[in-house]
């Protein structure tokens, strides 16, 4: 099944995935920051369940989410290659996106 474009009230085109489509989304970009910095994130399933469950289809707030994600990885010290991301700061990182993108409209 391919995106669906939808436009919203406020004229802004996002992109929709079923909800399969946004985990591979989701993994997909956890792995980009796996691979660019190095490391392993230990509770990555956990990380696309807590993106994915909050009804976050829209490939760009995915992107933005996971954007952030690296940043939070970047910004913390690692043990041997290894990182566990705190399900705690992924949804305060949508939480924060979410009314960022409110605010915006």
């Amino acid at each position: 099944m391919q995106n669906e474009a939808e436009e919203t009230e406020e004229g802004i085109y996002k992109l929709s995935m079923n909800q399969e489509q946004a985990k591979d989304r989701a993994r997909a970009l956890l792995d980009v920051i796996e691979n660019m910095c190095e490391i392993r994130i230990t509770n990555s399933e956990q990380v696309i369940e807590a993106i994915t469950e909050k009804k976050t289809l829209d490939e760009q707030r995915i992107l933005t989410i996971s954007t952030s994600l690296n940043s939070w990885v970047a910004m913390n010290p690692l043990d041997m290659g290894e990182v566990k991301i705190p399900v705690e700061v992924v949804n305060e990182l949508i939480c924060c996106i979410c009314i960022a993108e409110m605010k915006t409209l």
